[in-house]
């Protein structure tokens, strides 16, 4: 099986496919060139053989009609500025017969964190209009399906996926929450400094509660190319 992979990043989730698919091969897209570098630095005994990695947008690859068998895009849409340019583009380098997954999230039904903490859900929505201001759309998952639709996949489907704390522990969940990683959404239009610091501290509370409780929903789409 050929597989394609949308915004490939530093080549974590690349590796894992390779990994778990010995007997196929993977092209990862991914626009930003530093990523791309890390990734080749990372798998490069894979280049060649089973792994290309290519600088390039998933608007438009230039890669070859029908290559695929398999494609895969993990947290790609939710940044696209045209995301049905993009399903467009993966129906065109399908196979027929060839499946898409897109996973990706939505804010509306993101996640559950017990106690609940209002500055988590004023982060959220801090993030969401910066986000929006970059032409992303943190509530893509909703639109998924008739995205899929409407570029011509058919035996659609569409699933929620539940990653909880309890399972996977605490620790899993919490780069994501980090006070840190918000640090860059200061600026105008976004974060308020005073805004990240009552952030911080109810973070701060929230690792002291001995029942803390983080879920995590995730959007699954597929699709099939007649």
């Amino acid at each position: 099986m050929s597989i394609l992979e949308v915004g490939s990043g530093p080549g974590f989730v690349t590796e894992r496919l390779l990994e778990a698919l010995p007997h196929c091969t993977v092209t990862s897209v991914e626009l930003d060139p530093v990523m791309c570098d890390v990734a080749r630095s990372r798998l490069d005994q894979y280049l060649g053989d089973r792994l290309q990695i290519v600088q390039t947008s998933i608007l438009y690859t230039d890669l070859p009609d029908e290559r695929f068998d398999f494609a895969f895009a993990r947290y790609v849409f939710q940044h696209l500025s045209a995301p049905d340019l993009a399903a467009s583009e993966l129906f065109r380098l399908l196979k027929s017969g060839g499946r898409v997954v897109v996973v990706d999230i939505d804010d509306d039904l993101g996640g559950l964190v017990v106690p609940h903490i209002p500055a988590f859900t004023q982060m959220a929505r801090r993030v969401r209009q910066v986000q929006a201001g970059a032409a992303g759309d943190r509530l893509i998952g909703r639109k998924l399906w008739r995205l899929l639709f409407e570029a011509g996949y058919v035996q659609l489907g569409l699933d929620v996926l539940a990653f909880h704390s309890d399972e996977l522990g605490l620790h899993a969940f919490l780069p994501q929450y980090d006070p840190e990683r918000y640090l860059a959404f200061i600026l105008p239009g976004g974060l308020s400094a005073d805004e990240w610091e009552q952030y911080r501290a109810a973070y701060a509370r929230f690792l002291a509660e001995p029942d803390a409780l983080i879920i995590q929903l995730i959007m699954l789409a597929s699709g099939t190319k007649p």
